[in-house]
């Protein structure tokens, strides 16, 4: 067993911070934090992904559709979804990663 807590107000002067906070056989943890008007890029994870919005409210962007997330919120996304993110109010993401590759590849 392991017990993590998540660190808020942590997304310092760029706006945006990503800090893994757990890592177990074929998954990662990680917060993602997000200051108002921050943005991630289009990108892909190659594996399942869980997103639990903490607090906050984002505009989460999924191949073509764009879904507004607000605490409490969930959304799974399988493998090679491309997908991006931006903050409409300062945010907390909860991203869950599981499968034997939990990277990402950023799109052009």
């Amino acid at each position: 067993m392991t017990v993590v807590e998540i660190r808020q107000g942590i997304a310092g002067e760029r706006g945006v911070a990503r800090t893994q906070v757990l890592e177990f056989d074929q998954g990662v943890v990680v917060n993602l934090q997000l200051k108002s008007g921050k943005k991630i890029p289009r990108h892909h994870a190659n594996c399942h992904v869980l997103v639990f919005v903490i607090s906050g409210e984002v505009w989460f962007g999924v191949s073509d559709q764009r879904f507004h997330l607000k605490a409490g919120s969930m959304l799974h996304m399988k493998p090679y979804e491309e997908h991006e993110i931006e903050a409409i109010q300062d945010s907390s993401l909860l991203v869950i990663k599981t499968g034997s590759q939990t990277g990402c590849t950023l799109h052009g």
